[in-house]
């Protein structure tokens, strides 16, 4: 019996000495024996104490693991930390440097490409289709968006006049009979009057509007320009509507618009007043009706220039302010400016969304350059103490030329660029990027790069 019980206290010291290495090993020692040696003579005591040792040696192994999650989760809190310090410098540096370009005013341009002139020194310039018409009385030739001469068409004309609406431009000859339509391929149309020819707009789709003079009288005619067909018209008694002062047809060809001018005389002296007449154009079978369907009339002051800025806002111009319509089938006046009584317009300029004008005062010598939306919104103002010659809106941009000074105004009123070029600027139009810009003179076609 005593033998026994020595066998059982040596067996059981021996498996306590195994579970100190197998702890002081973390556990796997001890892990894999237990999975190979399960005891089924021991007594209940000794399973339980088997099972003891087994969560003790499961505990240390688990210890390292854990504290090495710690650590991990520590490095990506780090990591993620450093990234998000990294971005945040990074953002505020980007935006510091779109803060100092937004700012910036350039003075200097690289020039991409040159390409030389030939013309006369009547030579006339006019942007189309992204690029330029060059005419004078005997021609006109195209220079397409690659500044290439695209093609070109020989006529003769006393006193040439153009016109340009989206891909359609004409030009025609004022007091003359003829007038020629072009697209970016070449001539399309050709219209011959009976009367000579007063003023006369093209729209997008080659209808052309055409004022003619009647001896003492006006006659307004509507002509499909690409076939060279008369569609409609009337004769304009100017005693009842007074005289037609200008026109201009919407982009769409449906609109017409026309200022008429009247004087009457009144007790002391004669009295001044303009007649802002909307037609639509329709088809009533083979024929092109004009419908009168609103006029404005306004006393005291006269507008002789009219402008569709697009196919649904309409503005007359005078020098005591303008008119701003708007209406799809029937524009309505949608707002009126009036100048004060010591201001008057200079000149008045647009593009599809804004219309400016220049205001010169009787104590302020430098003009007022002013610019609204086409909702009647003040959305720029300057004093030009250099004064101009030509002044051109492109998107939010204020182009101002005088002789060879080009400075350009953003609408927040930033001057984003002040400079001179070699020659007298004849015609500046965007290039194809950001501030790139071509610029037309006496010589050559210039594309330049502010920098």
């Amino acid at each position: 019996m005593s033998n026994a019980r020595e066998y059982f206290r040596k067996k059981k010291k021996v498996r306590k000495n195994r579970l100190f290495k197998t702890i002081r090993a973390g556990g796997k020692k001890y892990a894999g024996k237990r999975n190979r040696t399960t005891p089924t003579k021991a007594g209940h005591g000794q399973a339980a104490y088997i099972k003891a040792d087994r969560i003790k040696a499961e505990r240390v192994k688990a210890s390292p693991i854990k504290t090495d999650g710690k650590r991990a989760v520590r490095r990506r809190r780090g990591k993620r930390l450093g990234t998000a310090a990294v971005l945040c410098v990074l953002t505020i540096a980007i935006a510091a440097a779109a803060a100092g370009l937004a700012g910036h005013t350039y003075e200097a341009y690289e020039v991409q490409s040159n390409q030389v002139l030939n013309g006369s020194k009547e030579m006339e310039y006019l942007e189309f289709n992204g690029g330029i018409l060059q005419y004078d009385s005997q021609g006109v030739t195209y220079i397409n968006k690659e500044y290439q001469r695209e093609w070109n068409y020989s006529f003769q004309m006393q006193e040439p006049f153009s016109d340009t609406c989206g891909s359609m431009a004409a030009i025609g000859d004022i007091r003359g009979n003829r007038i020629l339509l072009f697209d970016p391929s070449g001539k399309r149309g050709e219209i011959h009057t009976q009367l000579p020819i007063r003023r006369y707009r093209v729209s997008d789709r080659g209808l052309a509007a055409v004022i003619l003079a009647k001896g003492e009288d006006s006659r307004l005619e509507i002509y499909d320009g690409l076939a060279g067909d008369l569609l409609s018209g009337h004769d304009i008694p100017e005693d009842s509507m007074g005289y037609p002062a200008d026109l201009d047809i919407s982009p769409d060809g449906t609109k017409l618009i026309v200022s008429y001018m009247r004087l009457a005389m009144g007790p002391e002296e004669a009295v001044s007043a303009s007649h802002i007449a909307f037609y639509r154009l329709q088809k009533v079978g083979s024929e092109t009706v004009s419908q009168l369907v609103s006029s404005k009339i306004i006393q005291e002051d006269i507008f002789p220039q009219v402008v569709f800025l697009d196919s649904s806002h309409a503005a007359a111009l005078g020098s005591g302010g303008m008119l701003l319509f708007e209406g799809n089938e029937i524009p309505e006046l949608l707002e009126q400016i009036d100048l004060p009584e010591e201001e008057r317009a200079e000149a008045y300029f647009s593009n599809d969304h804004y219309v400016g004008m220049t205001v010169a005062g009787q104590k302020e010598k430098a003009p007022l350059l002013k610019i609204y939306s086409a909702n009647g919104e003040l959305q720029f103002t300057k004093k030009l103490e250099e004064g101009y010659d030509r002044i051109k809106l492109y998107k939010e941009q204020v182009l101002v030329c005088r002789s060879a000074s080009l400075r350009i105004f953003e609408f927040d009123g930033r001057l984003r660029y002040s400079g001179n070029m070699p020659l007298p600027i004849l015609e500046i139009l965007p290039g194809s990027k950001k501030y790139e810009y071509v610029v037309v003179d006496s010589a050559s076609i210039r594309q330049i790069r502010l920098h």
